[in-house]
């Protein structure tokens, strides 16, 4: 991400004056607008002045836009580019949209096609809107990286080099396999991508070598019907087994789930047999709790307290 458009009939939202500079630190160039109306008028108070700066003739992919009013979701409309939208907490709109045309429930929700509604610019900064133009333009977040390995979310590209980890018997033995047909898989992960990801804000992620970028499995977190809490789980390809992989990246999840998605505690069900695991879930901390019967299969219930 290059730019991003701030299209704003008002500036002086509180904690916009700390999240623009934090933008700019990122190398990105800020691009103000203000609107009046239903017209840019083509400065911004408190910035360079940008009249007669024309506005992208067409859609900019390393572009991204802020705004809170009609103008701005037109011109991102128009341009094919997404968007935030600023929508007042007191209000339930952006500042004059109340009776804006056009704008999907704009007084409950702001506008269906924005990436994001926010409420205030407190705590934002450059990680959230490159990660909100990461979603617009279908690009994986990276979570997060450790010493060997590095978390990002799962891509369609990905499909094949999973089945070729999956081919291994050994790793499917404790853990569900893939789809037998590739089509089947391919819109499963798309699907996944758009619902899991997007709605959650978590699930199943790559992991994969820092220094080779090779795949070596995948790790993460997931929702189990029945239980309030989500769990951990992991699959390691076998030619990267017994190094401590496992180990390194379930040890960052589980301190991102409680440091970053404030989850209270985890779940992780293992087969009694799958002694591996069991020895994983004692290196992290998680304590046997009960059985549980998952599919059909009598597993054991480790959970970890991360309040």
């Amino acid at each position: 991400m290059e730019r991003l458009y701030i299209i704003l009939k008002y500036f002086g939202y509180t904690g916009l004056d700390h999240f623009l500079p934090d933008v700019r630190l990122n190398g990105i160039e800020i691009v103000p607008y203000a609107a009046a109306g239903d017209v840019l008028t083509g400065e911004a108070p408190g910035e360079d002045n940008k009249n007669g700066k024309a506005l992208p003739p067409e859609r900019e992919v390393s572009s991204y836009l802020v705004t809170d009013c009609m103008p701005g979701i037109l011109f991102a409309r128009e341009k094919g580019m997404g968007y935030v939208y600023y929508e007042d907490a007191g209000t339930g709109s952006g500042e004059g949209a109340e009776d804006t045309p056009g704008v999907h429930d704009a007084t409950v929700k702001g506008p269906s096609d924005a990436e994001c509604i926010i409420q205030g610019f407190d705590g934002l900064d450059a990680d959230f809107i490159i990660k909100m133009y990461q979603r617009h333009e279908h690009l994986p977040w990276t979570i997060l990286t450790t010493e060997r390995l590095r978390l990002r979310e799962i891509t369609p590209a990905d499909v094949d080099r999973l089945y070729e980890i999956y081919a291994e018997p050994s790793v499917t033995l404790y853990t569900e396999d893939l789809f037998e047909n590739r089509e089947d898989e391919l819109a499963y992960t798309e699907s996944y991508i758009k619902n899991q990801y997007g709605f959650f804000g978590y699930g199943l992620w790559i992991v994969e070598e820092t220094d080779t970028g090779r795949v070596v499995g995948r790790a993460g977190i997931s929702n189990r019907e029945g239980y309030d809490e989500a769990e951990l789980g992991y699959v390691i390809e076998r030619e990267r087994q017994n190094r401590g992989y496992a180990t390194e990246i379930c040890r960052a999840i589980v301190d991102y789930a409680g440091s970053v998605l404030m989850m209270q505690g985890l779940n992780c069900f293992v087969r009694q047999e799958n002694l591996p695991s069991v020895r994983l879930c004692g290196k992290l901390g998680f304590e046997y709790l009960e059985d549980a019967e998952i599919n059909g299969i009598l597993m054991n219930r480790y959970h970890i307290d991360l309040r």
